[in-house]
């Protein structure tokens, strides 16, 4: 299979929009593409990382941009996932280093790691609670 042949077997099964509306309760969103006349999705459900005995919940803001994986037959919309988010020219990385891991949230809190110097930093701009059964600091 040549790459023209690969592209128009993706094309329609995966795509880029930006999310319309959020289900909290149902791990769900809803997806406007715009370059389908604002057809706007079903219900998806937000791929995560881990959901049986881990779990790690996250779900994207309205607006952000979002890649969709579809059957390859959904000419209605309804049968996919929403894969993740991505960064664009409207929406900037906020650092750039490969040896960081940082999760920023709207209010100015943030959390990062550097794995170079070993060095964690927790910027929050409200009250931290840490709970434990023994809690040490040295």
């Amino acid at each position: 299979m040549d790459t023209k042949e690969l592209t128009r077997g993706l094309r329609g099964i995966v795509r880029a929009g930006r999310v319309s509306s959020v289900y909290p309760e149902r791990m769900t969103a809803r997806v406007v593409f715009d370059e389908k006349d604002q057809n706007v999705t079903y219900e998806l459900p937000v791929m995560n990382r881990c959901a049986l005995r881990n779990k790690d919940y996250w779900l994207p803001d309205v607006g952000d941009p979002v890649v969709c994986l579809f059957a390859q037959n959904d000419k209605n919309l309804s049968s996919g996932w929403i894969l993740g988010t991505f960064f664009n020219d409207g929406a900037p990385p906020q650092i750039a280093d490969k040896d960081k891991r940082r999760l920023d949230f709207s209010d100015g809190t943030f959390i990062e790691y550097d794995r170079a110097k070993h060095r964690l930093e927790i910027n929050c701009v409200g009250n931290i609670y840490i709970r434990g059964k023994m809690i040490y600091l040295n």
